[in-house]
């Protein structure tokens, strides 16, 4: 199951963007407060603990300006830490941000005409899907 988080931010707030060079007490309030909203998003949609997911950030813009999705990541990781950190600000859908048990896909823009720029945060159930070449084999043996 894909559950789609929607954050209102028209473009990645201060300090999380690649580009950005903010002093660090920027960077940390656009942190917690993307981290407070990712939770809040989480528990309003009833998303419950899993044992793997996977994450992907969408922007959504209307127009068709050039823009990096490599600088999103700062964005990304912040977002990442509110779903599944074992420490801090989390909605703790996972026991923890790694590998292990989550699947972090890299972050890309949609152009939709005509709509408000918006980030979309993509959380889909991965549990049980066999998550190395090993486990794949013993399935099918």
């Amino acid at each position: 199951m894909t559950w789609v988080l929607e954050l209102p931010y028209p473009r990645a707030p201060k300090g999380l963007n690649a580009n950005d060079r903010n002093h660090w007490r920027t960077k940390a309030a656009s942190t917690a407060a993307v981290r407070a909203q990712v939770k809040a998003a989480a528990v309003t949609a009833r998303i419950t603990p899993m044992q793997r997911v996977q994450v992907e950030l969408v922007w959504v813009v209307g127009d068709k300006r050039k823009r990096d999705p490599d600088n999103l990541a700062p964005f990304a990781k912040a977002i990442c830490d509110a779903i599944g950190s074992d420490r801090g600000v989390s909605a703790h859908l996972v026991q923890d941000d790694s590998p292990e048990y989550m699947t972090k896909l890299h972050p890309r823009i949609e152009h939709r005409p005509d709509a408000t720029h918006h980030f979309e945060v993509h959380v889909t159930d991965i549990s049980n899907r066999p998550d190395t070449i090993d486990a794949i084999t013993r399935r099918l043996t």
